[in-house]
C-alpha cells in the first residue's frame, strides 16, 4: 500500500500563519478569505505595519491591507487614493483592535466618501463570501477588527479524531500554526492550540473536537 499523500498546509504569508504565538488569531480568517477569493496582499495587519511603507502597482487582483494607526496617520482619503492609484482591488483595514472602538475610523472613512463593510471573523465561509462581494464593488473598504489572541486566556485545545478525518485538507486552509498534516490525518498541536475553535466549522466530517473540558 502506498503511503498517504501529503497535504500541504495553506501557503500563507503574514505573522498569524508563521508565529506559533498567533495560533487562534481572528485574522487567520481575514487572510484565508482573501486567499480563497484569489486576492494577493500588499501591506500588513496592524501588528505588521512596518512590512510595507507604500502600495506599488502590481498585476492581478490584490488587496491593500493596513492597520488602524496607519490609516489614521495618513488620513483615510490619502491612503485610499494611494491604493486606488496603485490598482488595489479593495482595501482591508485589519487590526488587533476591539470592534467597539471603531466609531472614529468609520467616521473618517465616511468623510473620505468610502463605502465600507464589516467582516465577521467568527464565520470563515461568510468572510470569504463578503470578500468576493466586495470585489464586485470597486472602492469598497472591508473592516476586520478583533482583539489580539496574545495574552488572552486559552481554552481547552481541540484534537482531530483520526477515525473521522478524511484528509480533505479543508482545515489546513486556515493556515493556523497549531494545525498540520500528520500523514494519516490532520492533527492539532495541543501545546500551540488556543482552543478558539475557528478550524472546527471548516471540517466536513466533524473530526475536529474539543479535547477536554473548557
Amino acid at each position: 500500500m502506498s503511503p498517504p499523500r501529503s497535504i500541504a498546509r495553506a501557503a500563507a504569508r503574514g505573522r498569524p500563519a508563521t508565529d506559533p504565538g498567533c495560533a487562534g488569531c481572528a485574522h487567520l480568517v481575514t487572510l484565508r478569505a482573501l486567499r480563497r477569493a484569489g486576492v494577493e496582499v500588499q501591506g500588513g495587519l496592524g501588528c505588521e505595519e512596518g512590512a510595507v511603507a507604500r502600495f506599488d502597482p502590481s498585476h492581478g487582483r490584490w488587496a491593500a491591507v493596513t492597520g488602524v494607526e496607519r490609516l489614521r496617520r495618513r488620513g483615510a482619503g490619502e491612503l485610499l487614493a494611494e491604493a486606488s492609484r496603485a490598482g488595489a482591488a479593495l482595501v482591508v483595514v485589519a487590526d488587533r483592535v476591539a470592534p467597539v472602538r471603531s466609531l472614529r475610523m468609520e467616521e473618517e472613512l465616511a468623510r473620505a466618501g468610502a463605502t465600507f463593510d464589516w467582516l465577521d471573523l467568527d464565520d470563515a465561509a461568510g468572510a470569504e463570501a463578503r470578500v468576493r462581494d466586495a470585489l464586485e464593488r470597486p472602492g469598497t473598504v472591508l473592516l476586520a477588527l478583533a482583539r489580539c489572541v496574545n495574552g488572552t486566556p486559552h481554552q481547552a485545545p481541540y484534537a482531530v479524531d483520526g477515525a473521522l478525518c478524511n484528509r480533505c485538507g479543508s482545515c489546513l486552509t486556515l493556515a493556523c500554526p497549531a494545525l498540520h498534516d500528520a500523514g494519516d490525518a490532520s492533527a492539532v498541536d495541543p501545546t500551540t492550540c488556543t482552543g478558539c475553535g475557528r478550524c472546527a466549522p471548516l471540517c466536513r466530517s466533524g473530526a475536529i473536537v474539543r479535547a477536554g473540558p473548557v
